[in-house]
């Protein structure tokens, strides 16, 4: 019995010490889950913080570093407060941010938090841990052509609207950033690219400047000066198409082209120089432009294309299907922006296909340098995939309500020529006409230049055309059905190609202003990434 006792007290020792050790074991286990539950927490908020950062930068250029701590520690602490314990001990002091930029242009933003760790079952003193999340951002350039209407339907209150979206989208384009530029292409029949501006209504000041007549000599092509349609003008004392007296030159209109046959796609990345002939109006003097006076002489109709033919008395008058307001190149200016805006005016028809291929010269590299658009030697930059880091998009605003016709009048043609196989039936023709913008289309997809276009437009329009009382004009229905299939060869997502219902820009305005804002972020997303690191 006594051995009895002797063991028994023997085992009450070793059963204290292994309850101790359990509990022990169990504090640690407790102690280190909640350690690593924290850390584990904190890591997450630290990565949702770090690419807020990262995504920022993008969306809204360079920025004060400290914007950038406000931002990742709101990150954070919404993503903490759940646990309220974790949360209290983490303030703006336990968060830094640190911004490294590489030669690659790269930006490295570090995103760190200190918090404590407390090991209260265990008694221990609480430390210090780090943690810390950390995102590339590899910023891009942006070239962006913004393409407005100054057609016959653009009224003043129109244009007025034009005006405040367009200025709204360049500010948020080029503040805060020196890398990125915006190309305006005013557009109705035609595109002028002059350098000079002349008022239509008060012809002031007359042209043509000398960066006019330098572009004009150095783009056209020789035989375009003096074409042959026009040899009994020339013969009864103009030089040609560049004498001072020609009504367009008088008026700074400066509206070319180059490449109208299908698949030519108006040859927008070749070089410009000798490439162009030019475009001038033969009309009655009441249908041309205010800008300047028509000229008169006799000679056959340069319709068509020779210089023989009956003699008639013939006109040509300032090209009122040329904007006054002629393309600006790009640039980041906004003083210039806002001068050509207020340049714009209404003009007559509308084409869609010639507007979208100087909107694409506008960006293409083929035009760098005084033989082109005379910027900056680097722009416009390579495409991306010639080792350009620029992205590039073209945003077209266009207003279908009324459209009876588009891309179908002899803008399209060479002189004395039909349009390219506009020979068939109406069915054949609109078909050609979804084909030419479609191999546009593909033109700009294969260089990856984006394309996107907000179209306005209502149905059952009062006709007011001439014999044609009692009827009305779908429109918008119809520019779906015929310039719908070939744009949408365009567009990367669905909703490049936007269509909304209202009778012009005026009763659209804030839908389109909603609509641009969530193209830009688009443009900015796309050419550009963000990615975590570590």
């Amino acid at each position: 019995m006594i051995r009895v006792r002797r063991q028994r007290g023997s085992v009450a020792p070793f059963m204290v010490l292994a309850l101790g050790g359990a509990l022990l074991a169990t504090a640690y286990a407790i102690d280190t889950s909640r350690m690593t539950n924290s850390a584990a927490q904190i890591k997450r908020a630290t990565d949702m913080a770090a690419l807020a950062v990262g995504h920022e930068r993008l969306a809204s250029g360079e920025k004060p570093l400290e914007d950038f701590k406000k931002l990742a520690y709101g990150y954070v602490a919404n993503n903490l407060g759940l646990d309220s314990t974790l949360a209290a001990q983490i303030d703006e002091e336990k968060l830094t941010l640190s911004q490294q930029e590489e030669d690659d242009g790269r930006i490295r933003y570090k995103v760190a938090v200190t918090f404590q760790a407390d090991a209260d079952l265990l008694g221990v003193e609480p430390r210090d841990l780090l943690i810390h999340s950390t995102v590339e951002v590899q910023p891009s350039a942006l070239e962006v052509a913004l393409t407005l209407p100054n057609s016959g339907s653009e009224n003043e209150r129109n244009l007025d609207v034009l005006r405040r979206l367009s200025l709204h989208f360049a500010e948020n384009l080029v503040k805060d950033r020196d890398d990125a530029w915006l190309a305006l292409v005013p557009f109705s029949q035609a595109v002028n690219v002059s350098p000079d501006f002349t008022n239509p209504g008060s012809r002031a000041p007359a042209g043509p400047g000398v960066d006019h007549m330098q572009r004009l000599n150095s783009w056209a092509m020789p035989s375009a000066l003096r074409p042959i349609e026009l040899t009994s003008l020339f013969r009864s004392g103009y030089a040609g198409l560049h004498d001072r007296r020609i009504p367009d030159r008088r008026a700074n209109l400066l509206c070319m082209y180059r490449g109208l046959n299908r698949g030519e796609n108006y040859n927008w990345d070749a070089a410009p120089g000798g490439q162009f002939r030019i475009y001038y109006r033969h009309d009655l003097p009441e249908n041309g432009s205010p800008g300047a006076n028509p000229i008169r002489w006799i000679g056959p109709n340069p319709m068509f294309g020779q210089a023989t033919g009956v003699d008639d008395t013939r006109w040509m008058v300032a090209d009122k299907g040329c904007p006054s307001a002629p393309l600006l190149p790009l640039t980041n200016d906004l003083d210039k922006i806002e001068e050509r805006l207020d340049q714009m005016s209404t003009r007559f028809n509308t084409n869609y296909a010639i507007a979208m291929g100087w909107s694409a010269m506008a960006l293409a590299p083929a035009f760098r340098g005084s033989a082109g658009w005379n910027l900056p030697d680097d722009l416009p930059r390579d495409f991306k995939d010639d080792g350009g880091d620029s992205y590039k998009a073209i945003v077209m605003l266009v207003n279908t309500t009324g459209e009876r016709w588009f891309d179908s009048d002899a803008y399209n043609s060479y002189v004395g020529r039909a349009i390219d196989g506009e020979t068939g039936t109406d069915g054949e023709n609109l078909g050609l006409r979804t084909q030419r913008l479609a191999r546009l289309c593909d033109s700009f997809r294969e260089r990856k230049l984006r394309f996107f276009m907000i179209a306005i437009g209502e149905d059952e329009i009062e006709n007011n055309d001439l014999g044609a009382e009692d009827t009305t004009i779908d429109g918008a229905s119809q520019f779906r059905r015929i310039a719908g299939p070939g744009l949408a060869r365009c567009a990367v997502k669905s909703g490049d190609i936007t269509y909304l219902q209202g009778f012009d820009f005026a009763a659209a305005e804030g839908r389109i202003r909603s609509r641009l804002d969530e193209i830009l972020e688009d443009i900015r997303q796309q050419g550009s990434y963000v990615r975590l690191v570590e």
